[in-house]
């Protein structure tokens, strides 16, 4: 066995060190008499090593903790909602690389590339208009005409910036230069705080991968000793797990642990935009406590039962996830994610107005011994722009 150790980068927190696990190779065949003598392996200890070989992916990496003495951040309290330059630095999940730009979307699809995935954005420091990627479509009716848009350059694969003149040599279209990374929901006319939500999914993830990697997610999820990510097939499912966790305590089975992104919240009943028609969700609930919601969307997929949904992805997971505990409860446990990539929510709920058979499905997980937790983060503003601090875990509502 061969340990290689190496400080986390400057996005992890400074008393944080990574330990990659590998195996050498040249290791001496194990001979017959050897192989009897050998203790049999522990129910935990084969699944470990089956899984690892079947899914071919990196090996686990094995996450070292330093008591919280030794560094400030993760004693102090969470950062205010409203962050700003004069706030003071509290657990820095990630930042943004540091050459992204702001800039204001003109429309979606763009003039000049009709894809429902590209828009038009104004570059002010530049007095220029540019092609931008759209990962997350409108987000929920907050991708439209006017909005801020934070941006990163794109690069080819082999890391040049594409810039402002490329054409898509198959169809002839522009090349997008940039790629969006945060969007700015300003609803101060119907009286709530302007925030940044996260625009692209990979951010959920990466978000999630920093909690996970700095044992950030409360008191119920126990301790992480290692992790892989994007493991196939656990369980003889044909789902592809976000992360495949080992936790400190070895009595405990492996945990699969599902993402979700959540960029959407609900309104209150009486102070909901009246210029959407979709995607608006009301909260008649008093007070009213701002809930970030998922799914969200129109119900163009088909279920498991043929009937409508928004995403039929998410669902299939759910399903695999309450399989896989149901019958390897001594296996494997679940967890399903929800990251709130904004700052305004104050709880979270399977949103049932737009989709049934999700909170349906979900609810059955949560019945079966699937843990269900939704974490929020908050994205700077100001200088803190482009930062992405911890936020709290949230209480989520049941219907």
């Amino acid at each position: 066995m061969v340990t290689t150790r190496a400080r986390a980068g400057s996005s992890l927190a400074p008393a944080m060190v990574v330990t990659a696990l590998t195996t050498t190779k040249g290791i001496p065949a194990i001979t017959t008499s050897q192989r009897r003598r050998k203790t049999r392996r522990t129910e935990h200890q084969r699944n470990t090593s089956l899984l690892t070989k079947a899914s071919r992916i990196e090996p686990f990496t094995k996450v070292e903790t330093v008591p919280s003495s030794a560094f400030v951040a993760r004693s102090e309290p969470n950062v205010p909602l409203a962050l700003s330059s004069n706030s003071p630095p509290s657990n820095l999940l990630l930042t943004l690389p540091e050459d992204f730009v702001v800039g204001i979307l003109r429309s979606r699809p763009s003039k000049r590339n009709k894809s429902p995935y590209v828009g038009d954005v104004w570059l002010e420091h530049e007095q220029r208009e540019a092609i931008v990627h759209l990962p997350n479509l409108d987000m929920g009716g907050k991708c439209v005409p006017w909005v801020k848009i934070c941006m990163k350059p794109a690069r080819d694969k082999k890391g040049n910036l594409v810039g402002k003149d490329a054409v898509n040599p198959k169809y002839g279209t522009p090349k997008c230069e940039f790629i969006a990374q945060l969007l700015r929901v300003d609803e101060s006319d119907l009286g709530y705080d302007p925030t940044w939500v996260g625009a692209h999914p990979s951010l959920g993830e990466k978000v999630a991968e920093e909690l996970v990697r700095r044992n950030l997610l409360g008191p119920d999820f126990p301790l992480v000793e290692s992790f892989q990510r994007e493991v196939r097939n656990v369980g003889g499912t044909d789902m592809r797990a976000d992360f495949l966790i080992q936790h400190t305590d070895h009595n405990l089975p492996p945990r699969i642990l599902e993402v979700k992104t959540v960029v959407d919240t609900d309104y209150a009943a009486s102070a909901a935009p009246t210029d959407q028609v979709k995607c608006v969700f009301t909260n008649d609930q008093i007070p009213y406590v701002r809930t970030g919601i998922f799914p969200w969307g129109s119900c163009n997929q088909k279920g498991p039962q043929g009937e409508k949904v928004v995403s039929a992805r998410a669902i299939k997971h759910i399903r695999e996830l309450t399989r896989i505990v149901k019958d390897d409860l001594q296996k494997f446990t679940a967890t399903i994610l929800f990251v709130v990539v904004r700052h305004d929510a104050k709880a979270f709920k399977p949103n049932t107005d737009a989709c049934p058979s999700f909170t349906k499905y979900l609810k059955e997980a949560k019945n079966a011994g699937v843990q269900i937790l939704a974490k929020q983060v908050v994205w700077g503003d100001g200088d803190a722009t482009g930062k992405c601090f911890e936020g709290d875990l949230l209480d989520i509502i049941w219907p």
